[in-house]
This record gives C-alpha cells, structure tokens and sequence, in this order.
C-alpha cells in the first residue's frame, strides 16, 4: 500500500450509530482508491471529490450525533501545510479555516478565521482536534473532529448545518503558515452524502446575452465609473428558433450566468426581468434594442426572475417546482447589467447574460422572486454618516403584514445578500409567535466580491404567514469621502438588499420595502403661521400644501416649479397628469374649476386629517390626542406606516459537541489528543489510550477496549 498507511482496525467498529453502507457517487471516483488513498470507505461515511488542477483533492466526512470528523487528501504537488476552510459566500471575508502543519516535528491542527484578505488568524479558541495527519512524495492526508456548532467565543465558528454551504480549500509552499500557493472553492453538505448536480445534457435553453454593448455610461447617467445598460428580449423572436410558441408560458428549471471573459471582471450584476404586457414596442423597441442608460427600468418591466451578483452560481430549482416565464401576457423580458469600470477604460463589448434551461411541460409548483428592500434609495433610508466603524440600519415586515398577504407557508430556496462596499453584516431574522428563530442565512462577514445565493437554514426553511421578518445591514464608513454615504444605485453609494427564491409563488405580495414616512410631522402637530389660515385654526399641514403643492408631495427637488392648490383646482385641464396622480387633490368644485380660497383651504385641512393619520399616525391640529410618528413604512404592507415592531433577542448559542478539550465525546466514543508518532499499545483492562499522533480514537466496550490506528 503506498503512502504509508496501515489501517489496523475500521471506524466503523467504533461508530455502531451510522450507517455501514455508502452509495458512491460520480464525483467519488477515487476517492477510495486502496492503492492511493488512506481512506476506507468502510471508515468514512462520505467522500467528495474536489475540483483542482494540480492537487487532486478529496475531502472525506462523517457527521456524529454532535462532531463532524473530516478528512483530507491531496495526492500530489504538496509539501507545507493544508487547510479546508468553511464560508457563508465563497470568500475569504468571515471564513473559519482549519490548518494542518508540520510544527517541530509534531503535526498540529490550527482554528484560525479571516475577517478579510489577509492572512487568517489564530482562534481564541480552538475547536479542532488532530486524528492523524502524513505527508509523503507530495502527497498530504489528514483528519480532524470538530464540533457542530462550537459556539466560538468570539463568533469565528460556522455552525455545521443540514444545508448546502460554500467551503474553501488551500495550499501553502511549506508548515511556515503564510500566503497559499493554491486555493479553490466547492460546494458541500457535511451531514449529508454529496449530491450530484442534474445533467443539462438533454435539457433544451436559450441564451439571453448582451448584444455586444459597449462598457460606457449613456446619455442621462450620473456616473460614468457605474454604467447601467439594458436589452430587450422577444421571447416569439427566441422560440422561433428554440422551438416554443409566442404565448406559450414556459417553467425555467436552472439558470447560470454567461460571463465574457474579456470583460466579467467589469460586471457587477445582472438581473432579468418580465415586462407585464404582450405585444407592445416602447415607441419602436424590439428584440435585442438597447437601453444605454437603465437605472432606472422601464415601468412595465418590473418583475425579477434572475438576480445575479458576483460570485453567484447557477440557481437550480427542485424536481416538481419551475420559474414562469412567458405566456400571453408576458412575452418580452429585459436583462439590465450593471458594469464597474472604476478606470473608465474605454472599448471595452460586453457579451454577458444568462443560459435559460427549461420546460414546456408545466411543473406542479411555480417559483417567484421575493424582495426585502431595506434601502436602494434616498426615500428608503436617510444618509449614512461618514467615519463609523459601524452603523446599522433595519427594516421590518410585520406579522400582521405577511398574515394579510401570504396564503399559505413558503419553500425557501435561496438568499443572497446585496449590499456595497462599505456593508459588513446582513441578516434577515424571523420571528414567529413570539420567538425569534434566528437568522435565515449564515454570513458572519459580507464580501462584496463573493455574493452568492445559499440556500436558508433548516430551522426556517419555510416562512409562514404571520411571521415577522427584519432585515439588519451594518456597514463600516470609516474610509468614506465627504460626510455621509448616501444610499442609491452606483458602487460608491450603498444598499440593503435581498432578493429570495421561493414557492409556491404569491401573486403581487412578495416585495416588501422599506419607506420612509414622507410627510413632515411638524406640519400636522403645528398651527399654521400665515394670518388667513391662524384665523380659521388650520394646520401648518393645510398652509403648506395650499402654498405650495410640489413642495407638499416631494415631487420638485430641485425648487423650480411652485404653484399653490387653489391654482391646481382652478387650472383646468392644465392640472389633469397631477390629478391622475393624486386624484383626491381637490375638491368637487375642480370639475368646473370655480375653486374658492375657502373651499380648498378647507379641503386641505380635511386632506390633511387622512394623510396626517395614514403617514404619521398622527392626528392633525388642533386635535393633539396622538402625537408619537410612526418610524417607518413598508411598501408592500396595509397599512403603509406603521410604529416599529418587538424584536426579540436572537436565540441563546447551543453548543454541539466540543472540540477544545482533551476528551471529545462522540456517540459514546472517547476521542484523547495523542500527539505523538507511536501505536497505541491495546490494553484490555485500561481505561485509558496513551498518546500518539496518528491513534486518534479509543473506546470502552464490555471486557475490552479497541484502538484505531489510520496510519
């Protein structure tokens, strides 16, 4: 047998609680090689072979009752130390890393975190014990027990779940720790055997690309570092080709991204939307007509089907569930992509997009996008002060809201956090009947580099009507130019954003968004200052909107345009768009425009009252009963505006299994740090192992005591 490895006695003598048996997968192909591997399929519950091009890497696993024992092998090109790291993104930023290394000739197993791109860092406390590590002629092989959740002290550890999670693998140059000299990513779940991805060999798709647009801002835009472009698609001009009807409504079962190599380092984002109307041309747009400058989409064309973000993989709905799109009513699409060209260089064609697998044949469940929007915008939030380690802000759906509009419990899929790149920290927390069951997506660190889609944690795989959900953003504004940072759609501005795959699909109640009230509550608590309104006892509510309606209602930022309601009322058709907007404006003498001051003054106190009371919940002067404003609204609850909800403390951290002690208890298995080179010596009327590197386990059993030896 090469490499050393003498396998005396099997793991599963000492693991009478799994299971003995293992369906080896595609992706296992070697893992259990005798020749090259000192791993035993017999021993080891799973393996899962990682992708790499120089190493040929497996990592093996096996989930206890509260450990995990994981297990490593490169079989070439490695002579230093080794890690496996565990992440909530695909980054660096806020993974926990466990390091094998040669240290003064004993091998050593290391708890070490990154909060950035730099070097990671030791634990405070470590939560890792060594089973047994070798390395010979490049080939390096180890294994650890951990805990599943080690309740690290300073929050560093992920908390192994039943869930598919992102995890890291490295290579260093020598048992000096210091900058890796190969690394990659993969996807796993350590309490599950891996799963393979469905093939796409027989799946029919379309591509919806970018048409070779250029990487520059278009006329309108405010940024030329932050370019929005956007193209329309005609799905009757795809299916000619395809092999699919105009009006024939289509179930998407996976969507990945198609990136130009040429310029993927300049796309920030991408996300495809249906327009909500069949047949139309937007003034003579077509297939593949491009907007040059999109920050803003067009009207009709609202409803997302595919965020994606840098670092996203491929969405992939389950078996029986699809994404609409199409139909008679929804034949057009748009792809709007936001580019980041911070040097502004110029020729740059882009040619990115998405890859479309679907179906004709309509699934059993329809799967939608919900959006949590805590801020994309100024009306959404207020400026974020510049020079803060930390500030936070959090928005709240409450349980009255989503009993209203949901109609039954929903499948969550997949979560991705969205912000820029001052964000540091987003959870979306859920508490239902009282109790706050946590966070639906682990990332204990955002990177902007690395936003992916995950899928929920176990607990809240599913969101009930009546719960309450609060999404936090916390962002760092230490290195922040000027005063504040305002929230908006370029880099340099900043978000809070979460789009969530789910079903069964809620027609037009899946998008919640934070608002801030509009109206200012000074205006309805105050009398008014001008003589003729003081003499009727009006409100400085009903002063202000008489003397100047586009002041009222926000909709002149710039100040140029000033007239008072009373000319509004009286205009004629001149006012006809601002009534379509605001119908309940005037009174009924509008209609033949013969408006006295009287009438309109007293129709804005009235207005007031209702506006005062929705917006604010306040009453309006002179009525002072209520005088506490409502904090904030949500676009997508009735009522709008309402006094911020309880939130109750996140749950109290339990602890499950515990690696930072000398014995390790594992479904009844006694695991001792052995730091030595030499067997274990087998005594059957011994308590007690003595030490060695490789003999990591012992147990006590009826008159005996066996030991493992695994290399």
């Amino acid at each position: 047998m090469m490499f050393g490895f003498v396998t005396q006695f099997f793991l599963r003598a000492l693991l009478p609680a799994v299971a003995v048996t293992v369906s080896i997968t595609a992706e296992e192909v070697g893992c259990f090689d005798p020749v090259t591997s000192p791993f035993n399929k017999n021993d080891w519950l799973y393996c899962q072979k990682i992708s790499s091009d120089d190493h040929e890497v497996f990592m093996y696993y096996t989930p206890l009752e509260d450990t995990v024992l994981l297990g490593f092998h490169a079989l070439k090109n490695t002579e230093g130390w080794t890690a496996l790291g565990i992440n909530g993104n695909g980054g660096m930023k806020g993974a926990t890393f466990i390091t094998v290394r040669e240290d003064g000739g004993d091998w050593i197993a290391e708890d070490r975190h990154a909060m950035d791109y730099v070097m990671p860092a030791l634990d405070d406390q470590q939560d890792v014990r060594l089973l047994f590590a070798k390395q010979e002629n490049g080939q390096t092989a180890w294994g650890v027990v951990i805990p599943q959740n080690s309740c690290d002290s300073d929050g560093n550890d992920y908390e192994i779940l039943d869930r598919m999670t992102t995890m890291l693998w490295a290579v260093g140059s020598s048992h000096t720790f210091a900058t890796h000299t190969a690394r990659g990513q993969f996807q796993a779940n350590l309490m599950q055997a891996p799963k393979e991805l469905p093939s796409t060999d027989e799946l029919p798709y379309f591509e919806i690309l970018m048409p070779n647009v250029t990487i520059k801002m278009g006329e309108g835009g405010t940024d030329p570092t932050n370019p929005y472009i956007c193209s329309y698609y005609d799905l009757a001009e795809i299916g000619q080709s395809s092999g699919f009807a105009p009006e024939e409504t289509l179930h998407v079962t996976r969507l990945s991204a198609v990136l130009s190599p040429e310029t993927k380092e300049h796309v920030h984002h991408m996300i495809l939307y249906a327009c909500s109307t069949d047949g139309f041309s937007y003034n003579g747009t077509k297939h593949l007509t491009v907007i040059p400058e999109c920050v803003s989409m067009p009207a009709d064309c609202r409803e997302m089907k595919w965020p994606w973000a840098v670092g996203g993989r491929d969405s992939i709905f389950p078996e029986k569930v699809g994404l609409p799109i199409g139909g008679a009513m929804n034949r057009f699409l748009v792809l709007q992509v936001h580019y980041y060209n911070p040097t502004l260089k110029e020729g740059m064609k882009d040619n990115s997009g998405v890859r479309v697998y679907y179906t004709t044949e309509l699934l059993e469940q329809e799967a939608g996008v919900m959006e949590f929007v805590g801020g994309v915008n100024s009306f959404q939030q207020p400026p974020l002060p510049a020079g803060e380690k930390s500030v936070s802000i959090s928005f709240t759906t409450p349980s009255e809201c989503t009993r209203n509009v949901w109609d039954r419990p929903l499948n969550i899929l997949g979560v991705l956090h969205h912000m820029h790149t001052y964000g540091t920290y987003m959870e979306i927390s859920v508490v239902r009947d009282g109790v706050n069951l946590g966070n639906l997506r682990p990332e204990s660190h955002y990177d902007f580099r690395h936003q992916s889609m995950d899928e929920p944690v176990p607990a809240i795989r599913q969101l009930w009507p009546g719960d309450q959900v609060t999404q936090t953003c916390v962002y760092d504004t230490t290195n922040a130019p000027g005063s504040f940072v305002e929230f908006g759609d370029t880099t340099q501005q900043e978000m809070c954003y979460t789009p969530i795959y789910y079903y069964p699909r809620q027609t037009d109640a899946d998008s919640f968004g934070s608002l801030i009230p509009w109206l200012n509550s000074s205006w309805c608590l105050e009398p008014a200052t001008s003589e003729e309104f003081q003499s009727s006892n009006s409100s400085l509510c009903a002063q202000t909107m008489y003397e100047n309606v586009p002041l009222f209602y926000r909709f002149d930022k710039e100040g140029e345009l000033t007239f008072d309601l009373l000319t509004a009322c009286s205009g004629g058709n001149e006012f006809q768009d601002l009534f379509y907007e605001f119908p309940d404006l005037c009174p009924t003498c509008r209609v033949t425009a013969n408006c006295t001051h009287d009438d309109v003054a007293l129709h804005a106190q009235n207005l007031c009252a209702t506006l005062c009371n929705e917006v604010n919940g306040l009453s309006l002067y002179p009525d002072m009963n209520r005088t506490k404003p409502y904090q904030y609204g949500n676009w997508g609850c009735s009522p709008t505006y309402y006094h911020e909800p309880y939130v109750p403390d996140a749950p109290v951290c339990q602890a499950r299994g515990n690696a930072n002690i000398d014995f390790i208890q594992l479904n009844g298995i006694a695991l001792l740090d052995i730091p030595n080179d030499t067997l274990v010596e087998a005594n059957s009327e011994s308590t007690a192992c003595r030490k060695a590197v490789i003999v990591a386990t012992c147990i006590l059993s009826v008159g005996a005591t066996l030991f493992l030896s695994v290399m």
